[in-house]
């Protein structure tokens, strides 16, 4: 891939008082830029995405700027976990450790790949990152890459029994955290570790470490045949449940009752991290989008139900975000991704697949909580 043709996007953390000030994004650069970007702010509060954007498709947005369509863009990037857990103590960190370890065991058992190709590191803040290089697999740019990750991610996270590991990461935009930068919030450096500092270290020891930037070697890479055929398979995988989540995308008929996902995703809570909290949000704002709801209707069905029924409660300012990106970009979440954050699929009774279950129901509005 040649320079010209991969770009990457950028965001970083700003000093105002205004929320909506606090962060910049939609910085699109050249991986070879990212000095320049480092230099510009200072080190401090600085993102890249995980991906590459490859040949990118530009749009504009809603506000007249020229943007990647992510969406249509094929892409390029590692293979990543984000471990993220609130530490107060040893005992926190060592939950966090006890799952790293699971999910490499099944990096290593199940997709083949060699421990010696996992590389650790220290957000800065709370988080444990493993990277795996694409070329381990010989993975090669396309536009599902992060849809694939997270199905990788989602079986790891059944085997991680203390709930660290994040999967809500795997969104097209993801911005991760500069490697060697400053988190603004603990004043420490998101730096790389060893094995043999993430096995032997104490929580306190790695955060002495993050103190200064630091360099380590980064293992020669090791292609397998055996991990990147694991690869294809998951790729597979998810290009057969796309086909039938096609089914409803952009063709969700209008409905007088609610789907048992969507009733369930109005009782349940969820919060940040472990519940996806954000994307199960931008999904519900797609289900009243595809539903003709307005755009104001919807954004007052979700400020409730972001007060209702999320932990800590999903801020006015995010919601409008959320709104606004869904109405605009008319993102259309299909039954598979609902099932996945509801955990409710009951087709059997469900009025999209039977008319004799779509009738009006007299106790609650179609995307409203029920009270």
């Amino acid at each position: 891939m040649s320079e010209d043709l991969v770009f990457i996007e950028c965001g970083a953390d700003l000093d105002s008082y205004n929320p909506k000030y606090r962060f910049r994004r939609k910085i699109f650069i050249f991986p070879g830029e990212i000095d320049k970007f480092r230099n510009h702010y200072k080190n401090i509060g600085i993102y890249r995405t995980v991906m590459e954007y490859v040949n990118p498709v530009w749009k504009l947005d809603r506000l007249g700027k020229t943007i990647v369509d992510a969406e249509e863009t094929d892409k390029y990037g590692d293979f990543y976990l984000d471990f993220d857990h609130q530490i107060t103590c040893e005992e926190d960190y060592l939950k966090v450790k006890e799952d790293v370890y699971k999910a490499i065991r099944y990096l290593s058992v199940i997709l083949s790949i060699k421990p010696s190709q996992v590389q650790f590191y220290f957000s800065g803040n709370k988080g444990i990152h493993l990277i795996v290089d694409a070329r381990v697999m010989e993975i090669t740019p396309n536009k599902s890459f992060h849809h694939v990750y997270k199905s990788i991610a989602t079986d790891i996270e059944e085997f991680c029994s203390n709930g660290t590991i994040d999967t809500g990461v795997y969104d097209n935009k993801r911005l991760f955290r500069i490697e060697n930068s400053i988190n603004k919030k603990s004043g420490l450096y998101k730096i790389p570790l060893t094995r043999d500092e993430f096995d032997n270290c104490t929580f306190e020891e790695i955060k002495q470490l993050a103190t200064q930037p630091r360099q380590i070697k980064k293992p020669e890479i090791v292609f397998s045949s055996r991990a990147k055929m694991a690869f294809e398979k998951y790729m597979t995988e998810w290009a057969k449940k796309r086909e039938v989540q096609k089914i409803f995308q952009g063709k969700f008929k209008s409905l007088k009752t609610e789907p048992p996902c969507i009733k369930a995703m109005h009782n349940k809570v969820f919060k940040e991290t472990v519940d996806e909290r954000n994307n199960s949000g931008t999904a519900l704002a797609s289900f009243y989008m595809q539903q003709g709801i307005d755009k104001e209707e919807a954004l007052e069905r979700l400020y409730k139900w972001g007060t209702d029924n999320c932990e800590p409660k999903l801020e006015r300012g995010q919601i409008n975000v959320i709104i606004d990106s869904v109405y605009f970009g008319e993102y259309r979440y299909g039954c598979e991704s609902f099932q996945r954050l509801s955990g409710v699929c009951e087709k059997n009774i469900c009025p999209l697949f039977h008319k004799e279950f779509n009738v009006e129901e007299k106790s609650e509005e179609v995307g409203v909580k029920n009270e």
